[in-house]
């Protein structure tokens, strides 16, 4: 019997290790990428009960699958002759991916600034005659819907001070449509008309900010009534309100490939929404003082200003956190145009300041470098470059459109006026790359390029725009495309000759880059200033 025993004792030892080996086995291979046969294999839907009962390598390998399908789907599917299509293919899911996956960390970076140092930009404006706007612009989006085709469909929508939003076509300049609005009907009125007969659809204050999703499917506005309008791209209709806010509405912003938006207020809140479902997510609270600005890119963050607390905050949505960056003496200030003593100048031939009181006030615009570096603009003319790793900006630049530029110039009685506003109104950059702009009441609109360290700054080009520039925005565009270049196809090769040629065309022709201008003659947030020469206007710059 004690070899009996002992002969089971020494079965189950050698039977341990075995069955150790087996159960590990699974999840080696889900981890191992390389040996994984992504494009052979077919994703299969999955019940609930085997997503609960699944490894958290399983999950992964299952979502992995599922995107590439979806990214497989919408890559055309190019052979032509000795082309290998296969290949190309792959080639080309690489490089989305791979570009997706740098925007999302924040790590990619492009250097697009030197193309701009010297350009000969050409501007359209667009006409707003009887049933346009009449009151300053104050903001500005552009919806791209059918990215991928050689015409894609684009729209511009602009929103202003008397309450109407004008949609525009990007290619004609002609009005599209006019999201009417109307003032706020007073009480003598109700009392005169039966009130359900006055109906008022649209915005019934001044639009301060219009955004566009990135699908091109959806526009949103705000302002001063509170409400944030949700818009049909396509047919115009009106698909929902939010009213959850308690004041205006200062700034509506859209994450990048998402239908998520952000929205900022003069309650000092900033809002989550979900567009698509038409539902509130969460509140945020943090800033003293009404937000003025909001921006964002691909991850669920975004950066907010709250002009007199003179505080920028990074608000970090999954984690539920905040970074709290405080402006006004931080940094160093470079102001060029101060005549001072040699002794005083540094190396550089520039004069240093600190601490004088030139780069605080309010910040009032903000605008997202990349995940890692932003920028600011304040009331008394300064911007600063800030980095998410510190507190206070890492460079400030003083005055960038202070007293001493001309707004405009007579000729004939050979007068110069003088900028009364050096305030910074409006920001933008393009996204992920070394260039951003800047906009006051100068008579120019600034195109700055960050250093190759990312640490400062410096004016890289003008371009002359007379008014208060109120808001800006960057977007890529393909030159239209003749229809020379798709001939017909009297069989299926020459078909899939056109589309390879075609995919090449669209592919150079994506490098356009525009900047969208709202112009006015007053600033977006007040009545403080007017510049009666300026024409309240949208214009498209060629860059």
């Amino acid at each position: 019997m004690a070899k009996k025993d002992s002969f089971f004792i020494t079965e189950k030892r050698k039977r341990k290790p075995a069955r150790k080996e087996k159960e590990e086995q699974p999840d080696s291979d889900d981890n191992d990428i390389d040996n994984l046969n992504l494009e052979s294999e077919k994703v299969e839907e999955v019940s609930e009960d085997e997503m609960e009962t699944e490894t958290p390598a399983q999950k992964r390998l299952r979502l992995a699958k599922a995107y590439l399908e979806k990214v497989q789907e919408e890559v055309d599917d190019i052979k032509e002759g000795e082309i290998d299509a296969k290949q190309m293919d792959r080639d080309l899911i690489a490089e989305r991916l791979h570009k997706e996956t740098e925007e999302s960390q924040g790590r990619a970076f492009y250097r697009v600034a030197d193309k701009y140092a010297t350009m000969n930009p050409t501007i359209k404006s667009f006409t707003n005659g009887k049933k346009g706007h009449q009151l300053s612009l104050t903001s500005i989006a552009v919806s791209i819907q059918n990215k991928d085709t050689a015409n894609p469909v684009i729209y511009i929508y602009t929103g202003s001070k008397d309450a109407m939003i004008v949609k525009w076509d990007f290619k004609t300049g002609k009005r599209e449509h006019v999201f009417d609005g109307g003032l706020k009907p007073t009480k003598k009125l109700l009392k005169s008309y039966d009130a359900k007969s006055i109906k008022v659809i649209g915005h019934n204050d001044q639009v301060l900010t219009v955004a566009a999703s990135s699908d091109g499917k959806y526009m949103v506005s705000g302002g001063k009534d509170k409400v944030i309008y949700i818009w049909s791209t396509v047919d115009n209709s009106l698909l929902g309100r939010f009213t959850q806010h308690r004041d205006a509405i200062s700034s509506l912003k859209f994450r990048n490939g998402y239908n998520q938006l952000y929205s900022s207020s003069y309650d000092r809140s900033i809002k989550v929404w979900n567009v698509d479902e038409l539902s509130y997510v969460e509140t945020l609270f943090g800033h003293q003082d009404q937000i003025t600005s909001l921006d964002c890119l691909s991850r669920e963050r975004c950066i907010s200003s709250g002009s007199r607390d003179r505080t920028c905050r990074l608000w970090k949505i999954p984690e539920e956190s905040q970074l709290v960056f405080r402006g006004g003496g931080g940094g160093i200030a470079i102001h060029e145009d101060l005549v001072v003593m040699q002794e005083l100048l540094s190396q550089t031939g520039k004069k240093r300041e600190k601490d004088n009181g030139l780069s605080g006030g309010t910040i009032d615009v903000v605008a997202m470098i990349d995940e890692e570096h932003f920028v600011s603009g304040s009331d008394s003319g300064a911007i600063s470059l800030w980095s998410i790793n510190r507190k206070k900006p890492i460079y400030t630049k003083l005055k960038c459109h202070g007293v001493g530029s001309p707004v405009r110039v007579n000729e004939e009685e050979s007068v110069v006026e003088e900028a009364e506003c050096p305030w910074i109104v409006s920001l933008a950059a393009v996204p992920y790359s070394d260039m951003f702009v800047s906009g006051s009441a100068d008579g120019y609109i600034k195109l700055w390029k960050l250093s190759d360290t990312k640490k400062s700054f410096a004016l890289l080009n003008s371009i002359p725009m007379v008014g208060f520039i109120n808001s800006l925005a960057f977007f890529e565009a393909p030159e239209s495309v003749n229809a020379e270049v798709q001939p017909k196809a009297s069989s299926r090769a020459e078909e899939i000759k056109n589309k390879a040629k075609l995919s090449g065309i669209i592919k150079s022709a994506q490098k356009k880059l525009y900047l969208g201008v709202a112009v006015g003659q007053e600033h977006k947030f007040g009545r403080w200033w007017r510049i009666k020469e300026a024409k309240n206007q949208c214009h498209i710059i060629t860059l």
